[in-house]
């Protein structure tokens, strides 16, 4: 037996809920799913969690959390352009199939939509704040930002799985498009 019931925590099943959901969607997150790939009985389940929806509820708000998380630890860097690469990083390092699921899972459940909703417009929002401490206008750092999410997203979609060093590759190229897109200070006189 891989886990009992005293030594997984609700995490434990929230780490495994993303796997099984970037495996095979949400349909493939049952109790039995979950159970078998951790080696517990489903009694173990039931000691962290009342039934599947709640479990589903946990799952959105495990995800969104560490979506938060990543957000702090990038705003965390107070040198700008080290903070671009950061981002980048991080954007690199996200469970992208597990995200392309859960945007799935949001044409039909409005939960989840809520939650990607409310995790796309905080990663816009710290990328515009990154963007407006390079130096960028407001209008240009909403529109580098909405550029940068989108890639992120349009690659969870082109790509299963995503092929992590191409993103890397393209988002080397956007970080170069960015710092050569900042304003640079006249010299004193």
């Amino acid at each position: 037996m891989v886990g009992s019931v005293s030594t997984l925590s609700r995490d434990d099943y929230l780490a495994a809920g993303l796997d099984l959901l970037a495996d095979g969607g949400v349909s493939a997150v049952t109790i039995a799913a979950l159970c078998g790939r951790l080696g517990v009985t489903k009694g173990s389940f039931y000691h962290h969690f009342d039934s599947v929806p709640v479990f589903h509820e946990a799952l959105l708000a495990f995800w969104e959390d560490g979506t938060q998380r990543a957000i702090e630890a990038a705003r965390a860097v107070t040198d700008s352009r080290r903070r671009l690469t950061v981002l980048k990083e991080l954007a690199v390092a996200a469970h992208h199939e597990a995200e392309g699921a859960i945007r799935a899972w949001g044409r039909s459940y409005a939960p989840a939509a809520a939650v990607v909703r409310r995790v796309d417009a905080a990663r816009e929002a710290n990328l515009v704040e990154s963007f407006r401490a390079l130096g960028l206008s407001p209008a240009r750092a909403r529109r580098l930002a909405r550029i940068g999410l989108a890639t992120l997203i349009g690659t969870q979609h082109l790509e299963r799985p995503v092929d992590r060093r191409r993103l890397l590759a393209v988002f080397d190229e956007y970080q170069h498009w960015l710092e050569s897109a900042v304003p640079t200070p006249s010299p004193l006189p």
